[in-house]
């Protein structure tokens, strides 16, 4: 497995999404407590960091409420997925399964 495919796995099971099924986690798996979240998401900073050239600014970080607001906004606006990933500064992936999370589909490849 390459670095940029167990990124991307990473990326979406901070998102409290299987990253092999698409399904929501429940809220009790060990993959939705706050300290497994902080923990992948450190790594993946620190990951973008080192890499030479980073293609998302935001990749990696937590998402905010005000990005969640937005996506959700672009989303039900029908907004294409190359606006929404240059809005958000974040790949397709980490778009899809934050739209899992937020209920707005029901797998990652709906979008």
């Amino acid at each position: 497995m390459d670095i940029e495919k167990a990124k991307e796995i990473l990326t979406i099971l901070a998102g409290g999404i299987n990253p092999i099924t698409g399904e929501v986690l429940p809220k009790d798996d060990s993959a939705n407590q706050i300290e497994i979240t902080r923990a992948i998401y450190t790594v993946l900073n620190q990951l973008n960091k080192a890499s030479n050239s980073k293609k998302y600014d935001n990749a990696g970080k937590p998402w905010t409420v005000d990005e969640e607001e937005i996506l959700c906004k672009m989303f039900d606006d029908k907004m294409s997925k190359k606006e929404i990933v240059k809005t958000l500064k974040r790949s397709t992936v980490a778009i899809q399964a934050r739209l899992v999370k937020l209920g707005k589909i029901d797998n990652r490849y709906e979008f």
